[in-house]
This record gives structure tokens, C-alpha cells and sequence, in this order.
């Protein structure tokens, strides 16, 4: 079988097909047109995952992107260094106190389409969920947050359509007004620090601990550099991040959602043992992201010569782990194609695994249990109304771009009269 990984048209309804053929019969595959090796199978996607000495993420995650995404391509120590700073925003006590917020979210716009008895479920309920979480957590302006979309989504449609100028140009764009945006949010945290993931990340800016290069940390970098060009490079490192933060916070758990309720749906024996036994939800999130896998793949750069199921990678060529693939592998998973809410244990890949683990992994699951809860209290019975979720194809993120339903409205409560 032929085929081009990095071709849209790949990442089809057909793409689980494709990805079930690798498996079965070329699980290290050379896709000879993109010059690389494509790694279909769990065993292989965990070694490369969790050998990053061999397997580098600095030469770039996205195959032929022309720029990178700040941390998810660095590499160690600077990774490191980064990630430990940017984790006091996701700490236990962060994400408690953003899943209250989330809550009341979650409760107004379920709310909002809940009585109609239908609703475009991505529009109206999992498009703005996880946007207005990463909007309060940079500190979008509500006004600003239609732009914020609009940003969000033009950016991600540009992964795979590199030789589109239109796109290019409208992603470019929307990066500029975006970055620009950045620096008002910067300045505001400097004069007013809030406890928030942006005055953390500016205080550790100004504290010298953003903009080291790459290679060595250096106490002394700042003196040799100059104050104002150390600054500089701190400053573009901080945005950086908050444009990789609006794309991976935002487009994946919205997909994430959609996803999950569409499977519920698909699967309504399994959406009744949901009902029936409310605390398999976190179980059942977790089969959400093993059965959607909102990323689709992300590179390594081999740094030496090496072998994988005797194939050999050089040093210099690129391998792309495909995570949907990885989590329907049949050597890992009990009847993977299958949508089981109380599947246990579940070692899924869908936030990657060893040093690039995802950041918002636990801010993902809070959203996701939170979402499956209230749509399952208060729209038990949703259905399609025009079929299946119609997807904007992607070689990144399975992106989901209409799904209308139905489902019983919700009854208003009835006020009791004074006597």
C-alpha cells in the first residue's frame, strides 16, 4: 500500500485502515516521498519516546514545518529547565482552582443550548469550553476571545498546507496580531502580577530564568550578552510558549470532547453504563483520549546510527510516531478498535510519554470529566442529527468542525407561586 503520511487526504475516515495496515505489515515505514520513517506500533513509539539522547525533539517535531513550537522542540537541559518552571502553573492546586472555573463554564453554556433540544455540538459547547479556560489562564480580554479563536484555529490549519501561500499568509497573520496581542498581557503581568500561569512565566523571565539558550545553561549568559539582548531573547521566548499554549490547550481537549461524545453516541450500551455508574467517568476519559487520539503524530531526529524492528535509521533522518496507531495496537490493547468506558488498565500514548509527557495532561482530564458529567446529566439522550462529524483534515490534530445533534430538552423548573 502507498502512502504519502504528510498528504491530508491520509488523514481521512480511512486513516484507521491505513494505520492498521503499517501495524500489520511495515510497522517501520519509509515514506520515501517526505523521507522519513513512520512508527505505527506501541512498542516502537514508547522506545523513541523515552530515548530522547538517541531520539532528539530539537531539529523539530513537525516534519517540513518552516518554525518550531518553543518547547515541545527543545532539548535537554533546557527542556527541562523550562518544563519545571512552566509546571507551577499546572500544579495540583492550579488546576483545582481553574477546574472551578471550568465548572461554571461548563454549567452556562451546557445551559445555553440544553432546553433547545438541539445544538451544533462543536460551536456551542466544546469550541468555547476549552477556549475560554486557556483565554482566563493567559489572560484574554473576554471581548478579544472571538479573536482568539479565529487565531487558534488559523494557525493549526497551516500544519500540512506549507506549499498553500493563502494559508501560509493568513497563519502568519494570525500570528503576528497574536504576538503582538502577547505583549500588552506581558507588560499588565509586570505591573500587576496575578497567580496565574503568565506571571509565573514573567517573573521567571525577569528573574533571568527564560531566554538561556539550547545548549548550556550560564550563570553569567545575561552579563555576556548584554542586559537589553538577554531580555529580548526572553521575551520572544515567553511568547513563544503562550502561541504553543493557545494551539496545544486549546484544539486538542476541544477535539477531545467532540470526540468523546461522539463515540458515546456510537456507542449508546456504553453511554447506559456511564449513566448508571457515574464514577467510571475518569475511567472512561481516559478511553476517550486512547480511542480519539487528538494528536495524530509528532517527529524525532535520530542523533545516531541505530536499528528498529531491523530497519536501520541513520543519524539525521527523522522518525514520526503516530499515536492513534500506537493506542489501537493489538499487542498492547484488548480489542483496540473497541470503545469500552470501563477499560482497565489503560496505558495509553495520547499525551506522548517520558520527558515530552504533556504539560496540560491533568488540566486535559480535569476539562474532559468535567464536560462528560454535566452533557451526560443533562442531554442523556444526544444523537445525530445529520450524521456522522464532518473533520477538517489535518496530519496533526484530528480536528472536528460540526457536529450537530439532538436530544429530549431540558425541562425549565417550574417556580412554586407565593400564597
Amino acid at each position: 500500500m502507498h502512502i504519502d503520511i504528510l498528504d491530508l487526504s491520509t488523514w481521512d475516515e480511512g486513516m484507521w485502515e491505513r494505520m492498521r495496515w503499517l501495524r500489520e505489515n511495515d510497522p517501520v515505514h519509509w515514506d520515501e516521498k517526505n523521507e522519513l520513517w513512520v512508527l505505527s506500533r506501541y512498542a516502537e513509539v514508547l522506545h523513541v519516546s523515552k530515548n530522547p539522547q538517541l531520539f532528539c525533539s530539537g531539529e523539530g517535531v513537525r516534519p517540513n514545518m518552516p518554525a518550531k513550537l518553543s518547547i515541545v522542540d527543545m532539548d535537554e537541559p533546557r527542556h527541562g529547565q523550562l518544563r519545571k518552571l512552566v509546571n507551577r502553573g499546572f500544579s495540583p492546586r492550579m488546576v483545582a482552582k481553574l477546574e472551578e472555573y471550568f465548572r461554571r463554564l461548563t454549567t452556562h453554556y451546557v445551559g445555553l443550548v440544553a432546553e433547545k433540544g438541539a445544538c451544533d455540538f462543536v460551536a456551542d459547547v466544546s469550541v468555547p469550553l476549552p477556549l475560554h479556560l486557556i483565554a482566563e489562564m493567559i489572560g484574554i480580554d473576554p471581548k478579544d476571545r472571538e479573536k482568539f479563536h479565529h487565531w487558534s484555529d488559523t494557525m493549526i490549519y497551516s500544519d500540512g498546507r506549507y506549499d498553500d501561500q493563502t494559508v501560509m499568509m493568513k497563519a502568519a497573520s494570525a500570528f503576528g496580531e497574536y504576538w503582538e496581542y502577547l505583549e500588552n498581557i506581558i507588560a499588565d503581568r509586570q505591573r500587576c502580577p496575578r497567580e496565574d500561569l503568565v506571571s509565573i512565566l514573567v517573573h521567571a523571565r525577569d528573574e533571568g530564568l527564560l531566554g538561556v539558550t539550547q545548549s548550556r545553561p550560564d550563570d553569567d549568559l545575561a552579563e555576556r550578552l548584554g542586559s537589553e539582548e538577554f531580555a529580548n531573547m526572553a521575551h520572544d521566548e515567553l511568547r513563544m510558549f503562550l502561541v504553543t499554549l493557545l494551539i496545544a490547550g486549546n484544539e486538542t481537549t476541544r477535539n477531545a470532547i467532540t470526540g468523546g461524545i461522539s463515540a458515546l453516541i456510537e456507542n449508546p450500551t456504553e453511554r447506559q453504563k456511564l449513566m448508571d455508574d457515574p464514577g467510571l467517568i475518569p475511567t472512561a476519559a481516559e478511553e476517550v483520549f486512547r480511542y480519539v487520539s487528538p494528536v495524530l503524530n509528532f517527529a524525532r531526529t535520530a542523533t545516531a546510527d541505530t536499528t528498529l524492528r531491523g530497519k536501520r535509521i541513520t543519524k539525521g533522518q527523522q522518525v514520526l510516531m503516530l499515536y492513534p496507531s500506537a493506542n489501537r495496537d493489538a499487542e498492547v490493547f484488548d480489542a483496540p478498535d473497541a470503545f469500552r468506558v470501563d477499560r482497565d488498565p489503560n496505558p495509553h500514548l495520547a499525551f506522548g510519554i517520558g520527558n515530552h509527557f504533556c504539560l496540560g495532561a491533568n488540566l486535559a482530564r480535569m476539562e474532559l470529566r468535567v464536560a462528560l458529567g454535566e452533557i451526560l446529566r443533562r442531554m442523556p439522550d444526544m444523537e445525530y442529527t445529520d450524521g456522522p462529524p464532518k473533520i477538517s483534515l489535518s496530519p496533526l490534530v484530528r480536528s472536528f468542525v460540526s457536529m450537530p445533534v439532538r436530544f429530549t430538552p431540558e425541562m425549565r423548573p417550574t417556580k412554586v407561586a407565593a400564597s
